[in-house]
């Protein structure tokens, strides 16, 4: 075992473990494999889809049955109206999905506490990891792990156009993606953890895996302060309880896209930690076709999973 899966076993300790189902709701989870996909059969072990521009894949665990009715979107029609972020990344190649990096948002709420500071010509508030001030008769806000000096020139460097945020990218860091702070949609899997092979760790509740295009969900792995957990298809992954249930690893397969696959159940450990990983290496990039081939269902909702205002 590397060092970067024993520290991030370590740290699970200061993650709060969360009992509700992903989306706050009680579905029923799948009980049985018989209930087939319309393939008949699990999705076999094999690469990824590559993630088009604009596209959000389906992720599947391989190998596992996929019952039926066990693949969803969520649609968020308010999603494309609300606040846009831009997300930053370390231009040294350092950075990763909450890590070394930083996302800006506007428009939020204005700021009702921390210390001021000088962003340009106005003033601002700084909390830990985050910086807001007023732009464009609103307010935006930057958070990130970057010192609070990088915060700062991030935020100076913001001005926002058509009502969105634009962000010449201060030396050293580089614009990762645009987009929406909560997805418009998210294509999620829900199996039960029994038809993973992973009960002993997991116990017999839901395992879920999720994929969505947004900057919210890398906010809310700043906010809560998300911990290293090696790598998901060479990919640096996070470990974080953002995403609802007891935990979830998360990924980025491709800039701006969001993956991670979670589960509600056993309390989040050492051992679950482990299980987690070895699901994640399972895990399978479907395209938008193969995705649509599992029937998912559709449900209108708000899509602000993980919020941490």
């Amino acid at each position: 075992m590397t060092a970067a899966v024993v520290s991030s076993a370590v740290i699970v300790v200061g993650i709060v473990a969360v009992v509700n189902e992903p989306d706050g709701r009680r579905p029923r989870a799948p009980e049985s494999p018989s209930a087939a996909a319309p393939s008949g059969s699990a999705f076999p072990h094999g690469p990824d889809a590559p993630v088009g521009a604009g596209q959000t894949p389906g992720l599947v665990i391989a190998g596992a049955p996929l019952p039926r009715d066990a693949t969803l979107i969520r649609r968020d029609r308010s999603a494309g109206a609300g606040p846009s972020t831009v997300v930053l990344r370390r231009s040294d190649g350092s950075g990763s999905l909450g890590r070394h990096g930083a996302v800006v948002t506007f428009p939020v709420a204005a700021p009702s506490r921390g210390s001021p500071v000088r962003v340009g010509e106005v003033s601002g508030r700084a909390l830990a990891r985050e910086v807001v001030w007023p732009v464009a008769g609103s307010y935006a806000r930057v958070r990130g792990d970057l010192p609070r000096s990088e915060l700062i020139a991030v935020a100076a460097a913001t001005r926002v156009a058509s009502g969105r945020p634009r962000v010449e990218a201060p030396r050293g860091l580089s614009v990762a993606a645009t987009g929406t702070l909560w997805p418009v949609h998210v294509n999620e899997t829900r199996y039960s953890s029994r038809v993973t092979g992973e009960t002993d760790e997991l116990s017999g509740g839901l395992t879920f895996t999720g994929v969505a295009r947004c900057g919210g969900f890398e906010d809310a792995l700043y906010a809560t302060g998300a911990q290293p957990a090696g790598t998901v298809h060479g990919r640096p992954a996070v470990l974080t309880s953002a995403f609802g249930g007891n935990g979830a690893l998360a990924w980025e397969p491709a800039p701006g896209v969001v993956a991670y696959v979670g589960y509600s159940g056993a309390h989040l450990d050492r051992g679950a930690v482990d299980a987690l990983r070895r699901l994640a290496a399972r895990t399978r990039l479907l395209s938008p076709a193969q995705w649509r081939t599992t029937g998912p269902w559709t449900s209108d909702q708000t899509n602000d999973l993980g919020r941490p205002d």
